[in-house]
């Protein structure tokens, strides 16, 4: 009761009511959102491998069936909004149960992570949320395809809105990952320029379209010892969503880079590699994957992709008779969703994927992914 009477007290509440799910507290100048997630899934794999372009397990490796339930990607956010003499000061913290797991067994902790918390005023923006780079528009599938371009970090972006066209500009937290001759990765955040940003995104009536460029320097000071160098980075990110029968959708993504690894495919791909001498070469990266939506009725929709992923290596410096640098990745999915009543999403996904490394050697993997979740 004093929590509630302290709410009250604060807030000068005019009105509580939901909007959808989500719960709102308005006060003269703020409107307080509170809201959520409960996921739950059931996952069976072939083997021990995770959906992702760098962790599908090869042939050698240790390989039995898995399965897992897990209610970890359930959420919660906070949204704000203040009247200002700028405009709207609007604020999001939200965080999941994504982070290291901790605690005991029977107990089944996870630690929280946080996902964003970021501020916006007048089309300015600063904190950690989605990086401009990533897609516009994300497949409407329970599992992220192999080349997905997602990736959530610091940053300070500003945006411009019109009818048709929203025009974004923002520098980004730096970080690379180097490969040398033995494949160890060396990672590295010290000393780097911020990364650059460019994204153009299209609204009109037939679906949406969005391009990014992306502008980095990657270098390196005495990572080989005495050494220095420094080489110009880039991506070209295309993404979209076009309209087609009734609420039906293609959607899709196309990549291309050099040094923009961990843009790509969580981390499946390095920005390049050091020689012994310390100079630095970068790894082209690119893929891409495409989708169809389609509705049976207004509750039940499936959707089949298929997704690339692939890099091309400097076999001179790493020796891939030895090491398993990932070379390649691809997959299929197509899964049944359903939606009984409001903001509950209930569904079946099946995914095969295949990965191959340097060195010759590949794996194969399915994927039985059973979901229950709930929006509030």
């Amino acid at each position: 009761m004093r929590i509630l009477r302290l709410l009250v007290s604060l807030f000068l509440v005019e009105s509580l009511f939901a909007s959808g799910s989500e719960i709102e507290l308005k006060s003269i100048d703020t409107v307080v959102a509170i809201g959520g997630r409960v996921h739950l899934s059931m996952l069976h794999t072939s083997d021990q491998s995770s959906f992702f372009a760098g962790k599908i397990a090869l042939e050698r490796d240790k390989r039995s069936d898995d399965l897992s339930v897990s209610a970890r990607e359930s959420r919660i956010w906070l949204k704000t909004k203040t009247a200002t003499e700028y405009g709207v000061l609007r604020t999001l913290v939200e965080i999941d149960f994504l982070g290291v797991k901790g605690g005991s067994t029977s107990k089944n902790d996870y630690y929280p992570r946080l996902r964003h918390a970021f501020v916006e005023l007048g089309g300015f923006g600063i904190g950690q949320t989605n990086s401009s780079f990533n897609s516009i528009v994300a497949l409407d599938t329970i599992s992220f395809p192999m080349d997905d371009t997602l990736v959530r970090q610091s940053l300070i972006r500003y945006t411009y809105d019109t009818k048709l066209f929203s025009y974004d500009i923002s520098i980004e937290e730096p970080e690379i990952t180097l490969l040398d001759q033995n494949s160890s990765k060396i990672i590295t955040k010290d000393n780097l320029p911020y990364d650059f940003v460019l994204r153009a995104r299209y609204y009109p009536l037939w679906g949406e379209l969005g391009i990014a460029f992306l502008s980095r320097k990657i270098l390196q000071e005495n990572l080989v010892e005495s050494t220095k160098d420094s080489k110009y980075g880039y991506g070209v990110n295309a993404s979209g969503r076009i309209k087609t029968f009734g609420l039906d959708d293609i959607r899709f993504n196309a990549h291309y880079g050099e040094g923009s690894g961990r843009y790509i495919a969580y981390g499946a791909f390095s920005e390049g590699a050091i020689s012994p001498n310390g100079e630095i070469t970068l790894n082209p990266v690119y893929g891409g994957h495409l989708g169809y939506r389609h509705f049976w009725n207004q509750k039940l929709r499936s959707t089949v992709a298929f997704s690339y992923v692939a890099a091309d290596n400097n076999l001179d410096i790493l020796q891939t008779e030895l090491h398993k640098v990932t070379k390649e990745s691809y997959a299929t999915q197509i899964n049944l969703l359903w939606v009984p009543v409001k903001n509950l999403l209930t569904g079946v996904e099946y995914a095969w994927a295949k990965r191959e490394v340097e060195n010759g050697e590949s794996g194969r993997a399915s994927f039985l992914n059973l979901i229950l979740r709930y929006d509030f």
